[in-house]
């Protein structure tokens, strides 16, 4: 999903950094160049949450920091086993959790936990209506939805519409992935998510829902639904996409395994040219965030300030 050209399309076309192929034995690396006043560095994936690699691939990554010595690189990757390196430092980074399933049946019956089970029936009676789309407004309303939740609950910047709209060009007019929202009984979007489809795996990329309606039950009522259109798809993989390890992310990290997914650990590999640069500036940009989002701006605010800043968080 990541380590795709498309994914580096997009962001190119959002960010305008210029990605490329390196070629190996066991991996082909999409990799972008960036140029900001962190310093120069290349990363794999983009904006992305990982790269799944076998204990063959890892040889193709260190092949390729032994060529370029001098290179600051920076990777996210998803193994088995905890990579041991000679060119990299290799740091623990949270989780990856993935949700295998034979039938939606199946799920229901014999992946979900009894609390999570009830809380789907608790959205059921709760009234709420599910769609799924592929239209750019419903790309939009959840874009404002998402803004609004990364800026209310955890003080951080979402990424600019426009990401959003490329990614409508890239993947959802493409037929590779689609919209799934949940509204109240007045028709009030509550809750959304934004799916990506990779080959025999849907990815569960981007999920917001409104903090005075979680009562509903939206986001575990949502997944249910979800999860039985991906088996009319006939598609039995659904990738939760990256967790953090701190307290904060506790309950996303519960709500995932109850929803009977797998974990597996995420690492960052960097090189000693990395380390090397200017990394207090991203502490520095988040205070400029902090101060910024401590003004209660407006969504069109937050939209124009993204736009500057977040392509620093690459």
């Amino acid at each position: 999903m990541f380590n795709t050209q498309r994914w580096v399309d997009l962001s190119e076309r959002s960010y305008g950094y210029k990605g490329h192929v390196e070629q190996g034995q066991y991996l082909d690396l999409h990799l972008i160049k960036v140029e900001n006043d962190i310093g120069s560095y290349t990363v794999a994936p983009s904006f992305g949450d990982f790269i799944y690699i076998t204990k063959n691939q890892i040889q193709d990554i260190e092949n390729f920091a032994r060529e370029n010595p001098e290179s600051a690189l920076r990777f996210k990757v998803c193994c088995d086993v905890k990579p041991v390196s000679r060119q990299f430092n290799v740091d623990d980074a949270g989780f990856v959790h993935q949700l295998e399933f034979e039938s939606y049946e199946d799920w229901r019956r014999n992946n979900i936990k009894c609390k999570f089970r009830n809380q789907i029936n608790q959205g059921m009676r709760s009234g709420l209506a599910t769609r799924i789309s592929t239209d750019f407004d419903e790309l939009v309303s959840f874009w404002k939805l998402h803004a609004q939740l990364r800026v209310t609950k955890f003080r951080e910047l979402p990424q600019p519409k426009q990401f959003f709209v490329e990614l409508h060009k890239l993947y959802i007019e493409q037929e590779l992935g689609f919209i799934i929202s949940a509204y109240d009984g007045v028709d009030n979007l509550v809750a959304g998510i934004v799916v990506l489809i990779e080959g025999d795996t849907a990815y569960y990329k981007y999920a917001a829902s409104r903090l005075d309606s979680l009562k509903l039950r939206p986001n575990n009522y949502l997944l249910d639904r979800l999860i039985f259109h991906l088996s009319e798809l006939n598609i039995r993989k659904l990738n939760f996409g990256y967790t953090g390890a701190s307290v904060e992310y506790g309950g996303l990290r519960k709500y995932k395994l109850s929803a009977g997914a797998s974990e597996f650990p995420r690492y960052i590999l960097t090189t000693a040219a990395y380390s090397a640069l200017n990394l207090s500036r991203i502490g520095e940009l988040n205070e400029i965030v902090g101060e910024f989002i401590n003004q209660e701006p407006s969504l069109t605010e937050v939209d124009a300030f993204s736009q500057r800043f977040y392509k620093h968080f690459i």
